[in-house]
């Protein structure tokens, strides 16, 4: 397999309630409202459609695997805000379990292994630290089996090939000999990663990939998420109980429960580089290094919870995992107060490869920076952020900020605050743009072409007036069989970015982006702004405020190659500027060589609004190729 195929395989290849089946949520939610949708199908009805012709054949690419929810929303697109809304509504719980069962719901995981949590779910009444302690220990000891349960069909010579493939392709290791050592340190043999080396130069990468793809469906991720369901609960039982203590040691402890290593800090300043699976500091401003908040299944050490009560901290990753990250295993960092600076050399944050991950920063103004695949970012497991608030800044260099790959789901939920994202700026994008960086970022995913499809990445913000900035892939988009959402509820908001976002389905995939409320500003240069391109499904929605959308082509309600793009404005006194009017603004594609064109509407639903393309305030008009500005003054 060549170097520059497994780049691509990896890197590119409110609401209303609605009765619908499935497990996926607790409530289930359509983020259009009734009437909404009843102008999308009068705006079909005047191009002689109707709402199931936007199910045109769009499953075409016929991969070895791929999640059936996310196939099913090519033919029937108004799915992908039907899911969104469960993203949502899941997203606004302050427990993490609403998020899990949703995870495992869409990554068509069984259920059955959550039942194994049953009978060790229900810890005892614990009357003392000592005993609150213990009675995490028992349960950690639990999720410590559900785990070696999750990965027991996957022999270790074939963990070590998965890990050099995915985080040696992420972090580039022909380029880089420090990460080709620190695999090495990090108990990968050398054979193995020259093995890696030599199949991404091999003609017919088929052979590598399906052995990836073995290893992706063999990981029972119902037992991941039932040993992170355990940890969960577990963990607010200690913090409970953890918050009243106040003798605590003046040196760190470090002893052994139920076969759990447990190390617990002091009110003062403590430097912690050494793992344990349970780290509990009562305060000062703490600095975590090396393997003190990560897990590694590779290296033995599957399991890793922190729980940090106060201070301002700081949680630095100098190696390939920083804190926050798991492989082949279950991370959680607790943060409860303090402005916190989570820096991540390579991966971290809330991120998974072969298992969950799970950051929470509960108060503080912090600080987020990583150089690829963090802050909330998955690849065949679950990977989380969740930050409740304070005026947060995040960065990183691409795959992150709401990221998934194969079977992954990657969500970053930012409660409150006004918040600053920025994807990009570290990998420059020669594929296309050499001036340009790959951002792959922001509610993003991506699927391995043609082999398998990818997964659910979303970024959820619930209040604040925020920044997005991305460059190329960002901003609620994804490639391959997969889907991006970007939901923001609330603020006065500014989106960039250059190419490939603000809703947008690249190559048989969905995008979505949807901001609730406020006076906001999108820019894209182009193929943004609810566009679909390929086979795919691309939607912006914007519930409320006097917007303002720019952009050069291929935006704002584009759909093209035998895709359906969607840009519908519902309330407020709208502008609408295309640098090349011809091929923005609802606009459709006749397909080309192809047997079938596409639909590309833009819809305002109310305000006085204003067009460059001819359009007229209150009116209908017909755009090329089965493509439509539907303008509603009231």
């Amino acid at each position: 397999m060549s170097r520059d195929i497994l780049n691509g395989l990896l890197l590119l290849a409110v609401a209303l309630p609605v009765c619908r089946g499935g497990p996926a949520a607790e409530t289930e939610v359509f983020l259009f409202s009734s009437n909404q949708l009843l102008h999308v199908r009068s705006a079909l009805d005047l191009l002689n459609m109707t709402e199931s012709d936007l199910g045109f054949e769009k499953d075409v690419g016929e991969p070895i695997y791929a999640l059936p929810r996310l196939r099913g929303i090519l033919g029937d697109p108004l799915d992908l805000p039907r899911m969104a809304g469960e993203v949502l509504t899941a997203a606004k719980s302050e427990s993490p379990e609403p998020m899990l069962r949703l995870a495992t719901g869409l990554l068509d995981s069984q259920t059955a292994a959550a039942e194994k949590t049953a009978s060790g779910s229900a810890a005892d009444a614990a009357a003392s630290f000592e005993e609150a302690v213990d009675a995490f220990c028992r349960r950690a000891a639990t999720a410590r089996e559900l785990l070696s349960a999750a990965f027991k069909n996957i022999p270790p010579s074939e963990r070590q090939f998965a890990a050099a493939v995915i985080l040696g392709g992420i972090f580039d290791m022909d380029d880089s000999e420090d990460v080709q050592h620190l695999l090495r340190a990090g108990g990968i043999p050398g054979e193995t990663v020259e093995d890696v080396r030599r199949d991404w130069d091999a003609v017919d990468p088929e052979p590598a990939a399906t052995r990836l793809l073995r290893t992706v469906e063999s990981v029972d991720l119902a037992a991941v998420t039932a040993a992170a369901q355990t940890i969960a609960s577990a963990l607010d039982e200690l913090q409970a109980v953890a918050a009243l203590r106040n003798d605590w040691p003046s040196e760190p402890v470090l002893k052994e429960v139920a076969s759990i290593s447990v190390r617990i800090g002091t009110p003062l300043d403590d430097v912690h580089r050494d793992p344990a699976m349970l780290l509990l500091e009562p305060g000062g401003n703490d600095l975590y290094t090396g393997a003190a908040a990560n897990a590694d299944g590779i290296s033995g050490r599957p399991l890793c919870v922190v729980l940090d009560l106060d201070g301002d901290d700081r949680y630095m990753g100098p190696d390939l995992l920083g804190a926050g990250a798991a492989l082949f295993g279950l991370c959680l960092v607790r943060d409860v107060r303090g402005d916190d600076t989570y820096r991540a050399r390579y991966a971290g944050q809330g991120a998974a490869i072969f298992g969950a991950a799970r950051l929470e920063d509960l108060a503080g103004n912090d600080f987020y920076d990583a150089q690829a695949f963090a802050q909330a970012a998955a690849f065949a497991g679950i990977g989380m952020l969740n930050d409740a608030g304070g005026r947060d800044a995040y960065e990183v260099g691409c795959r992150g900020q709401g990221y998934a790959g194969v079977r992954g789901v990657g969500i970053l939920v930012d409660r409150d605050g006004a918040d600053v994202y920025v994807a990009g700026r570290r990998r420059r994008d020669y594929g296309r743009y050499g001036e340009r960086y790959l951002s792959l970022a922001q509610g993003f995913s991506i699927g391995m072409r043609p082999f398998a499809g990818g997964g659910i990445g979303a970024l959820v913000d619930l209040e604040g007036n925020d920044l997005y900035r991305a460059d190329v892939f960002g901003q609620g988009v994804s490639y391959w069989y997969s889907a991006g959402l970007l939901l923001d509820c609330g603020g006065h908001d500014s989106y960039d970015v250059h190419e490939y976002g603000q809703g947008s389905g690249i190559h048989l995939s969905a995008g979505l982006l949807y901001d609730a409320s406020g006076d906001d500003r999108y820019y894209g240069h182009s193929l943004s702004q609810g566009n679909a391109h390929d086979y795919a499904v691309g939607m912006l929605l914007d519930r409320s405020g006097n917007d303002t959308y720019t952009a050069d082509h291929y935006s704002q309600g584009r759909g093209i190659n035998n895709s359906f793009g969607l840009l519908l404005d519902a309330e407020g006194s709208d502008a609408y500027f295309g640098r090349r009017p011809d091929s923005c603004q609802g606009i459709g594609h006749d397909g080309g060589r192809r047997e079938y064109g596409c639909i590309g509407l833009l819809l305002d639903l109310a305000g006085e609004d204003r067009y460059t393309c001819g359009a007229a305030d209150g009116a209908r008009l017909v755009r090329p190729d089965f493509g439509m500005v539907y303008d509603v003054k009231e």
